[in-house]
């Protein structure tokens, strides 16, 4: 397997369990609908913007500034896709005003 970045291609899709610490990403599926709504219970829903703050089990997400942890076995689950260029790009937006 490739080594993937903070800054990877925004147009390929990964699993969430696929990423490092630090990387940035948006919500682009989720594999099984059952636990879609466990979810978006969570704040994790599709187009939602991640930060990944510890891989492994659980796995530690920042999601609107607040950390919650999943299991793998949830996490790896989810498709994403890479932010772009910032590993925290609702900072970025921020800072834009």
């Amino acid at each position: 397997m490739q080594s993937i970045n903070e800054a990877g291609p925004p147009n390929v899709t990964y699993y969430l369990t696929e990423l490092p610490p630090g990387a940035c990403c948006v919500v682009s599926g989720v594999d099984t609908d059952p636990e879609l709504e466990r979810l978006k219970s969570m704040g994790i829903c599709l187009g939602r913007t991640l930060e990944v703050v510890k891989a492994g089990d659980p796995m530690i997400l920042k999601v609107y500034g607040t950390r919650i942890g999943i299991s793998a076995r949830l996490a790896e689950q989810i498709q994403v896709h890479m932010c772009g260029s910032s590993s925290r790009c609702w900072e970025r937006r921020a800072a834009r005003g």
